[in-house]
């Protein structure tokens, strides 16, 4: 039976552990596309919704923060505003640090004339081309040649979410990656510190913005296995692996992923076996307790939910906050 509003008696523990503050709202970007005065003001009033626990940052493009100064009544209700911003970017590591010096500058401006309501905690930019494949020494010269221009700039505490593309190169390189990531995080100091990680794309316009299974499995365990966490965004609007007519294709589900994250951390699951959990189809085979989660006949512990939330896998971006909602109704979790 199909409820009409979410009563919070009704919310498996397991569930809200695994979903607390998971979605980033991109009403900005395609299919939405909507006004920034629009997406601001939906997402003013879900900050306010029934549903407001799966809720995290708010997504734009570096560029558009200045924009935000024409919304300054929005952002002086409630709790303090906190945003995901894109970078810039560049194809090379020398473009990509001159345009990352731009972004921080403006990030600098932005929080300074907002006094603590309004911040802007992690940036996601695609990484250089150039990068991808190359040394973990190069690597490595990268991040820190990154950590310097935070600490000139006084933003040392906005974390990094480096977007991998979604060729066969980046995927035999994610050991490398990640291993250089996860140096850079280990020599960053507490409590002014920039940590980093990867995002996922794992859909978008065509069918080969879907990444293969084996893929996302890849990255999973690899950010597993190096203790660097990762995002997600775009396709994730639907809980389950489901095929989409549009698309014409398989599309990841968001508990595939978060689940499967999960138990690759607290059950040691291999490569193979975070696939399978990647491909599952049927929603009854996951289970939503009082003290755990469960894929099938592996379990793992709210504390362990937690855990992996916090470390491993963090949040995705999705262009509608109320779909993904919908979508757990439908199948009677909410």
């Amino acid at each position: 039976m199909e409820m009409e509003s979410t009563d919070d008696s009704l919310i498996t523990p397991g569930l809200r552990t695994l979903l607390g503050e998971i979605v980033d709202y991109a009403g900005l970007f395609p299919p939405a596309d909507l006004s920034l005065p629009r997406a601001l003001r939906d997402y003013a009033e879900y900050r306010h919704d029934e549903d407001a626990w799966m809720l995290s940052r708010f997504v734009l493009p570096v560029r558009r923060l200045p924009d935000l100064s024409a919304h300054r009544d929005v952002l002086k209700q409630g709790d303090p505003y906190a945003f995901s911003v894109l970078g810039t970017g560049g194809a090379t590591a020398e473009a990509f640090l001159d345009a990352f010096e731009r972004d921080l500058d403006v990030i600098e401006a932005f929080e300074k004339a907002y006094s603590g309501r309004a911040q802007a905690e992690v940036m996601e930019v695609p990484l250089p081309d150039a990068l991808v494949g190359e040394a973990q020494a190069e690597q490595a010269s990268f991040l820190d040649a990154l950590n310097r221009q935070l600490v000139r700039t006084g933003t040392a505490k906005l974390d990094l979410f480096l977007e991998v593309p979604p060729r066969p190169d980046a995927v035999e390189a994610l050991p490398a990656l990640c291993a250089a990531v996860a140096e850079h995080n280990s020599q960053q100091a507490v409590p002014d510190r920039t940590i980093a990680g990867l995002k996922v794309r794992c859909g978008g316009g065509e069918p080969s913005d879907v990444p293969a299974v084996d893929d996302l499995a890849a990255l999973i365990a690899a950010c597993r296995d190096a203790s660097i966490p990762f995002k997600a965004t775009a396709g994730l609007h639907h809980p389950v692996r489901h095929y989409d007519d549009g698309l014409d294709t398989e599309m990841h589900g968001f508990l595939n992923v978060f689940v499967a994250a999960v138990l690759a951390v607290e059950r040691g699951l291999s490569r193979p076996d975070v696939a399978a959990v990647l491909r599952e189809d049927n929603p009854d085979n996951f289970r939503f307790l009082k003290d755990a989660i469960a894929w099938r006949d592996l379990t793992a512990s709210l504390d362990g939910v937690r855990h992996v939330r916090d470390t491993l896998a963090r949040s995705f971006g999705s262009c509608s906050f109320e779909e993904p909602i919908d979508h757990l109704r439908d199948l009677e979790l909410l």
